[in-house]
This record gives structure tokens, sequence and C-alpha cells, in this order.
């Protein structure tokens, strides 16, 4: 929603203008950056806080001089990527043992599950699968 201003003038205060801003940053809010997965938040011991980013310069980080309300590489820190989560992933597969093609229900062959277990070598063992 882009933002827009308003200018009012009250009655009994004609010489004072008030202005409303619709649709803006609020103030004092926190950094989006706090929570994204890319970003690097460096803090200091006097309470100093320095983020930075990858997209903010073409190679390595970049400190970002303000607080960031929308982005559109944020990822949250508490969502895996695609590919951490295809590594955790336990693949079943189902497969039908006889004819293929049309069958009525008395001739369906065997149904055989094959339970993989997932790449990531960070699991605890378990029971066999079958």
């Amino acid at each position: 929603m882009p933002w827009s201003v308003t200018a009012i003038s009250p009655a009994p205060f004609k010489n004072m203008l008030q202005i409303k801003i619709h649709g803006a940053t609020p103030k004092g809010g926190k950094s989006i950056c706090l929570t994204c997965k890319k970003g690097t938040v460096v803090k200091g011991q006097n309470c100093q806080e320095v983020v930075l980013c990858p997209l903010f310069s073409g190679s390595g980080l970049a400190p970002v001089p303000f607080k960031v309300a929308e982005c559109g590489g944020y990822h949250p820190s508490n969502v895996p990527w695609l590919h951490e989560m295809e590594n955790m992933a336990w693949t079943v597969e189902a497969r039908r043992r006889g004819s293929v093609g049309f069958a009525d229900g008395e001739r369906l062959g065997e149904m055989e599950v094959v339970v993989t277990r997932p790449r990531s070598s960070n699991l605890p063992p378990s029971a066999p699968t079958e």
C-alpha cells in the first residue's frame, strides 16, 4: 500500500498544521533483518548493533543503515531451506506388483511400500522399516 499525506487544519488552531501519514512504517519497530536467515547481526557491549546483509552488496556482506520493514529476500530463520527439508525427509514409495492397466478388484496385485531413511547423517538410529 503506498503511503499518503493528509494535511488537516483544525478550526480552533487556524495557524497550526497537523500532518497525518497513512500507510507508512511505524516508529520504533524492530527490523525484520533480526529474524532473517540471510542477515548477520553483530551486537556490541554498549547496545551497539550492526546488521549485515548479502543483498546490499554484489559480493560479501554489507551494513544495512536502517531498520527494514519489508524485504523481497526475507527468509525467516525458523523456516528451513528447501534443500534442508529434502535432506531430512523420509521417502515413501508405493509400488503395485502385478499386471499393468485396468483390472477388477479381485485381480489387483500386491502393494509394496518402500521407506528410505533421510540422507542426513545427524538423525538417531531407528527401528527397521519393515
